[in-house]
């Protein structure tokens, strides 16, 4: 039962309507950003400060014109062919790329990394044009933000809280892992998210600091992404396994590299269902070859292990039927957002590479204390301990798909491919839309 406030109105319908206020500025924003080019310039000029702060890399924008793709600066990926070809190679070192001395876990088969000094992006956009003339792969190592790429524009919002939880996942049970921002360093006292995992040193770190770029007492840009997108699988399946893999760094942004060595990562240590809340367009709208190579290494690790390993990616917030990856990828299930009435959200990306879809705005789950900054929002929240909040974007659609997809893996005994295919046949058909689906209640 509700109470009153002074209005006399109830305090739970008054909330209620206040936080549906701020979903619609949600969706505002989500058609804005899309839409207008100067919003993306000052995304992408935000992020590059504060990318080079957690990495001492630059990013910048490759090409001329909309959408704005960013790469980091200095770097190049190309195949394991084309750098074993004694004239590419002669090409690429005459350019001033050597080979970089980094460890490329699960991928380095596949794909080679270089890295030059003083090299615009330009200039290497240029290498990359004239190899692909000469039919060799290669693209700049581009980077895979949590689209949009200012995400906390218009959100999140604060929300009232779920019950506690207290069950516990079995070793048995299905293993979702979560490649993002990070997880929220401190466990919970309401139970949720308590049984992920943290580890703040090595390889396989994955704390969300939260507030470094800068420190000022705010939430950075993209601050609890991760425990968010977490904490959607957990409300899905709270009997699965779940992980989360720190793969996108400062601004919620990580390159193609980060994000194709945490999946390989994620799937050598028994993930079922690999989720990745992040992507963007390309240039030349040509797959990530790092990424590529990441779904050539978990292809192997099937063959090997006997196991189906399925990985779900949000289709993307850019309104348009352009490709977003690694969602487009054929292996991939692209996951596009409805509204909360089961229709096409015009925010979403879209088109025949779309898989299927589900209710993307105003999805509740739980979030990490702090507080916003005026920077990202002009009705920022103070969020307390175990907070939730309501937040969209197909970032939150994507991982509804990869719990779902753990409660029939449970329910039927079924591998995850075989899960995702009897998902699927529930839903109903959307042009562009692929299958929609009911999952979570939005708001």
């Amino acid at each position: 039962m509700s109470t009153s406030d002074a209005t006399g109105q109830p305090q739970g319908d008054h909330e209620r309507s206040a936080a549906r206020t701020k979903v619609r500025r949600q969706v505002t924003e989500l058609v804005r950003t899309a839409q207008d080019p100067a919003l993306r310039r000052q995304a992408a000029r935000s992020i590059s400060r504060r990318y080079r702060a957690r990495t001492d890399q630059r990013i910048g924008t490759v090409g001329d014109g909309a959408p704005h793709v960013l790469a980091v600066e200095g770097e190049l990926v190309v195949t394991a062919a084309t750098w074993s070809d004694r004239g590419a190679r002669a090409y690429l070192e005459a350019r001033g790329l050597r080979r970089a001395r980094v460890d490329l876990d699960g991928i380095a088969e596949h794909v080679v990394l270089l890295r030059a000094d003083d090299v615009s992006l330009d200039d290497l956009d240029d290498t990359v044009a004239e190899l692909r003339l000469r039919g060799f792969a290669a693209s700049q190592n581009q980077v895979l933000p949590c689209d949009p790429v200012m995400k906390n524009l218009g959100g999140p919002a604060l929300a009232e809280p779920l019950p506690p939880v207290t069950q516990q996942p079995a070793d048995d049970a299905p293993h979702v892992a979560v490649v993002d921002t990070g997880i929220d360093a401190r466990v919970r006292g309401d139970g949720w998210l308590a049984s992920v995992p943290r580890h703040r040193r090595g390889r396989d770190r994955n704390v969300d600091p939260l507030d470094v770029e800068p420190d000022d007492g705010y939430l950075d840009l993209c601050a609890g992404h991760g425990t968010f997108v977490a904490g959607v699988v957990a409300r899905v399946a709270p009997r699965a396994r779940l992980t989360v893999h720190r793969a996108l760094l400062g601004g919620g942004v990580g390159s193609e590299v980060d994000v194709a060595t945490a999946m390989v990562r994620a799937a050598r240590q028994g993930a079922d269902v690999i989720n990745l809340s992040l992507g963007s367009s390309t240039r030349f709208d040509q797959p990530s070859l790092a990424v590529e190579a990441a779904l050539d290494a978990i292809d192997q690790i099937e063959d090997e292990t006997g196991r189906e390993i399925l990985v779900v990616a949000a289709a993307g917030n850019a309104g348009t039927a352009r490709p977003v990856w690694p969602a487009a990828f054929r292996q991939v299930v692209a996951v596009a957002g409805l509204t909360p009435d089961g229709r096409p959200a015009p925010w979403s990306s879209h088109g025949f590479w779309v898989d299927c879809s589900a209710v993307a705005e105003g999805i509740r789950a739980p979030f990490v204390e702090g507080r916003e900054s005026y920077e990202f929002t002009a009705d920022p929240d103070d969020f307390p301990a175990d907070a939730f909040a309501w937040w969209s974007g197909t970032s939150f659609a994507a991982p509804q798909v990869a719990g779902a997809v753990a409660n029939l893996m449970l329910e039927h005994g079924v591998g995850a491919r075989r899960a995702y295919a009897r998902l699927r046949a529930t839903g109903r058909p959307l042009p562009d839309y692929g299958r929609a689906l009911h999952v979570l209640d939005g708001l």
